[in-house]
């Protein structure tokens, strides 16, 4: 049984490695991580309220962003869910968002 465990997770543990980012961001991966912010927001990513998340309301695409000194060390396709959106992909967006109020409404622009 512990023999099963342990292989199990020199398997599978270094295959998340090898996860593919998102085509249109892919190449951000190495990049500095305050660069990188600002040219997620030009490819049409918007903060999703923290802890590394965008969101990309004309690909309806939630990413992850894993930052290690200081650089993108990996982008990460993840549940719309984790991004703040529904199932259904639908974002009711107040009518007088603000600049400030878009990381409320990930899936909304101005």
């Amino acid at each position: 049984m512990r023999l099963t465990i342990a292989i199990s997770l020199v398997v599978l543990v270094p295959l998340a490695a090898f996860a593919k980012s998102p085509s249109d961001i892919a190449d951000l991966v190495g990049s500095r991580a305050a660069g990188a912010e600002s040219e997620m927001q030009a490819r049409g990513y918007v903060d999703a309220g923290g802890n590394n998340t965008w969101w990309n309301a004309d690909k309806k695409q939630c990413v992850k962003v894993r930052v290690s000194q200081g650089r993108y060390a990996s982008i990460s396709q993840i549940k719309a869910s984790s991004c703040g959106q529904k199932a259904t992909g639908a974002v009711k967006c107040p009518p007088d968002l603000s600049q400030a109020d878009l990381y409320k409404y990930p899936g909304c622009s101005l």
